[in-house]
């Protein structure tokens, strides 16, 4: 139930704003630029059918003006059927538009997604220490669907928009320039208008989707910890904190959307005073008898006016879509362009590890001049046992994680078999390290597919095998479908016990020259701890174990145990050492036999 940026984490300032609109527009058009022959198409077909809107509409003018009043029926009858033509062609040519239009968003919209999946999968777990798994979701999926829609709907319009406005601006001048000055005055007008509306509502969209990414970590949340929650009586508390975020997004919605939905009305207003004067004007124009000014040429004026101010209406009215899927498309490439771990393609494969490990000197913080480890040495050699215990917090579980190349090192240095794990890549460390962790964490696959997860090339028969040796191929055997039963929402219908069972036996099945138990038996019942500590011995011959455990009674046999407190090596030494000392292990040990005496 607990975030470590609590419940209503709020960002930087600097995230709040657009950092680099043209950034921004550079990167989405990186990806559009890849379906430049899609994008020609649509381009090619946009201008089409806004050449046959012109000419459409200037015959009917021409219709008006030389056949209607002449009552020359024949004519009329061989423009009209080549305008039915004209337009049923424009149809086709805006069908296969918007066709292309549907590849290109989908397409991209895939190529995103898969670049912030893939993005997240080499970011270093720090990135995820101060992003909460909620909000990453939200960016792969709302911000990413955002993206879509603007490109699907959004961007073909602006498109689309931009060559329609410009070719009917060309018709109302050839038609009638002191009519397009009406026009233009007023479409400056409403310019000036929505540039200010959409520079005053771009904070409140960022805001939006920050807010979404809250919410939806808190709904995660409260899903995840949701026995927790009524255990503990807190569906109040969650309700409360639940409802003042919800109401935090509904108010940065709708300033949002508000300010920007005033463009639609105001720009309808203009539309409908521009209309008037140009019929006001022309038909002054027509009683004065000024040349050039005909019905026919203010009823295509008037038409062109409408597919003019169109378009720029539709472009008002998507503004907040073009916004939101801005500030959309800025949090998706802030995970995208994100700093990944270093590269280590350059370092050279490491064939084998035999499994001589040494920590020397090392120091460590997640924050910044805050050190969790402070000048930790240990040294084990190939097939020892190093048990690290201590009280909860002293560091044992983050010294795992740097000798995993989870996290970098402040300082010192960690070699095994005398190389440096800075110059050991990533896949060739873990390859050769089996771990077993506190949470044992389950994929939705069946069970046989979980313990593979330790060795995919495995047989059958191996698999069984590290079942038995974890002890748990007898409660397989009684799932539904055995080895071949899946698991689904972190195989909650298994107890707590046989899913670490299970995780013990992906690290059997492993056959690594390292292995790590992080306090591998805390969630196992006494019998099922007995039952796998003989197959544990077996398991940890000619290897190289670290073992952290709570249970001290665990670890008797370890070839030398280290204390570990407050970040800092206190004691060292075998069990019978560490208990005749009579120090800080030998207080621990006590504690936990007069525990279980009691």
């Amino acid at each position: 139930m607990n975030n470590r940026h609590g419940h209503h984490q709020h960002y930087s300032k600097e995230q709040l704003t657009v950092n680099d609109l043209s950034q921004t527009l550079k990167q989405l058009w990186h990806y559009l630029v890849k379906k430049r022959i899609q994008l020609f198409m649509v381009f090619l077909f946009t201008i089409v059918t806004t050449v046959v809107s012109i000419v459409g509409t200037r015959l009917n003018g021409i219709i008006i003006d030389q056949y209607i009043s002449s009552d020359r029926l024949r004519m009329l009858t061989i423009i009209c059927s080549i305008m039915v033509g004209m337009y049923l062609f424009s149809s086709i040519f805006n069908w296969l538009q918007n066709h292309f239009m549907v590849l290109i968003s989908q397409d991209t919209s895939a190529s995103i997604r898969h670049d912030i999946f893939s993005s997240m999968q080499r970011l270093p777990l720090t990135y995820f220490d101060h992003h909460p798994s909620g909000d990453l979701m939200s960016r792969m999926t709302n911000d990413v669907d955002n993206i879509n829609t603007a490109l699907m709907q959004t961007f073909i319009q602006l498109f689309t928009g931009i060559i329609t406005v410009i070719g009917m601006l060309i018709a109302m001048l050839i038609v009638s320039p002191m009519l397009t000055v009406v026009v233009l005055v007023a479409s400056l007008g409403t310019y000036v208008f929505s540039r200010a509306i959409a520079r005053a509502t771009q904070s409140s969209f960022i805001h939006q989707q920050e807010e979404l990414g809250v919410l939806n970590s808190e709904i995660e949340e409260t899903l995840s910890g949701k026995k927790t929650i009524q255990l503990f009586e807190r569906t109040d508390q969650i309700l409360s904190d639940f409802k003042a975020t919800n109401q935090r997004y509904v108010d940065h919605a709708y300033r949002a959307q508000f300010f920007s939905g005033t463009m639609g009305p105001l720009n309808n207003m203009v539309n409908n005073l521009a209309y008037a004067a140009i019929t006001i004007i022309g038909a002054i124009a027509i009683i004065k008898g000024y040349s050039g000014i005909t019905v026919g040429v203010i009823f295509s004026f008037l038409i062109y006016l409408r597919d003019f101010n169109g378009p720029i209406r539709n472009m008002l009215d998507l503004i907040n879509t073009l916004q939101l899927s801005i500030a959309s498309a800025e949090r998706v490439f802030e995970v995208v362009n994100a700093t990944p771990e270093p590269d280590e393609e350059q370092l050279p494969p490491t064939a084998s590890i035999k499994g001589e490990v040494v920590l020397k000197h090392v120091s460590f913080g997640y924050e910044p001049g805050v050190n969790i480890l402070k000048d930790l040495s240990i040294t084990a050699k190939p097939g020892e046992t190093v048990a690290i215990v201590g009280p909860t917090g002293a560091g044992k579980t983050t010294t795992i994680n740097l000798l995993t190349k989870l996290y970098p090192l402040n300082a010192g240095t960690i070699t095994i078999d005398g190389i440096n794990i800075d110059q050991i890549r990533r896949q060739d460390l873990r390859r050769n390290i089996a771990i077993v962790q506190q949470e044992p964490f389950l994929f939705s696959m069946t069970v046989k597919e979980n313990i593979l997860l330790g060795r995919p090339n495995a047989t059958d028969a191996d698999v069984v095998t590290a079942a038995k040796a974890a002890n748990a191929d007898s409660f397989i055997r009684l799932l539904p479908q055995g080895y071949d039963t899946p698991l689904t929402d972190g195989a909650q219908n298994l107890s707590q016990g046989q899913r670490q069972l299970l995780s013990i036996a992906r690290a059997f099945i492993a056959q690594t020259p390292l292995l790590i138990l992080d306090e591998a038996t805390s969630s196992i019942d006494t019998k099922t701890e007995l039952d796998i500590q003989e197959a544990t011995t077996q398991l940890m011959q000619d290897k190289t174990s670290f073992v952290i455990a709570h249970r001290l009674s665990t670890i008797q046999n370890a070839d030398q145990i280290i204390v570990v407190n407050h970040g800092e090596i206190v004691e060292r030494g075998t069990h019978e050492n560490l208990l005749a000392a009579n120090g800080f292990y030998a207080a621990l040990y006590n504690s936990q036999f007069s525990n279980l005496q009691s």
